[in-house]
């Protein structure tokens, strides 16, 4: 079973599990979405704000490696909320399950960033409190949900937006393959080299979901194709492999010549040399805004599992 996220929140003091974007619900996603809209819409300056939603509650962050600004996102959500937050990284033996057990009884939510995933999920049925898989090996859950947020902030809807991915590899192209045709969105592909074909780890769950909503989903052998007609241009890491960067160089040029709407890009980041300044600092560049997302999702998330509140 490939995982998305794991989140567990509490239904009559009885923990239910919610173990990927798969078996999320369209409604379901939109209300977190929304739900950081809404947030982000009463306070557009977190700077000094604190609630009391969360009052006096304890949010644990368990990473194996650092991720800085996942970290701080959480961090900066928990404060908002008024909970408090603690940092721990260390390389976890994910296949003692009972740990999960354990650090219940020390929190009160919990943010997990892992190389792995599956021991995760045996994780998360330990617990009995929520737990949120921010990102694995597989999978960039709140980093998804964040440019996902951005996007229907710009055109009030998924549906029917056309979004292109162009770069290498990466857990976060797993996530949008899953939630564009959930939410109605369509989405071309490239993240791989022509000497080296490479299919995602979620290309056949997204290909179900894709003609179950009647949306595209199509990997691309070329970047102009990728391109074609796109409302939204996300570009992928950069690649560590010098040969690679022509196929996978992009700028405004590339996307105004292929698209004949409006449109706005993303960068997964870290940035390199595929992208230029031009496009990076664009006015239609959204890479910051959602950026600044990541804290309002994960206020969100961590609301939706611990209280079952949506602002």
């Amino acid at each position: 079973m490939s995982n998305v996220c794991i989140i567990i929140y509490r239904v009559n003091k009885k923990p239910r599990h919610l173990i990927c974007f798969k078996q999320w619900t369209a409604e379901m996603v939109m209300d977190v979405i929304n739900s950081a809209i809404n947030l982000k819409y009463c306070f557009r300056d977190t700077h000094n704000q604190k609630l009391n939603i969360l009052s006096d509650s304890k949010v644990m962050i368990l990473q194996e490696i650092n991720e800085p600004v996942l970290n701080m996102a959480v961090s900066k959500a928990a404060t908002l909320l008024g909970a408090y937050d603690v940092h721990i990284v260390d390389h976890l033996v994910w296949d003692h399950d009972y740990l999960g057990r354990v650090f219940s009884y020390m929190s009160d939510a919990i943010f997990v960033a892992t190389t792995t995933h599956m021991c995760v999920q045996r994780f998360a049925e330990q617990s009995s409190v929520p737990v949120t898989c921010m990102k694995s090996r597989t999978h960039a859950s709140i980093q998804s949900l964040s440019t996902v947020m951005s996007i229907v902030e710009e055109f009030g809807s998924m549906k029917g937006v056309n979004i292109c991915y162009l770069g290498a590899p990466h857990p976060v192209l797993n996530s949008y393959l899953l939630l564009c045709p959930m939410l109605g969105a369509n989405i071309r592909f490239k993240c791989c080299c022509m000497k080296c074909p490479l299919s995602p780890l979620l290309f056949k769950a997204s290909e179900e979901l894709a003609s179950k909503s009647y949306t595209e989903m199509k990997e691309c052998l070329n970047k102009e194709d990728v391109l074609q007609n796109a409302c939204v241009v996300i570009a992928g890491p950069t690649t560590t492999k010098h040969d690679n960067i022509e196929e996978f160089r992009i700028g405004i040029e590339d996307i105004q010549k292929r698209s004949c709407c409006q449109w706005i890009f993303f960068h997964t980041c870290p940035r390199g040399e595929e992208v230029d300044n031009n496009l990076f600092n664009h006015y239609n560049a959204r890479t910051f805004n959602a950026f600044e997302n990541m804290h309002f999702i994960a206020a969100a998330l961590m609301a939706y599992g611990i209280k079952n509140y949506i602002f």
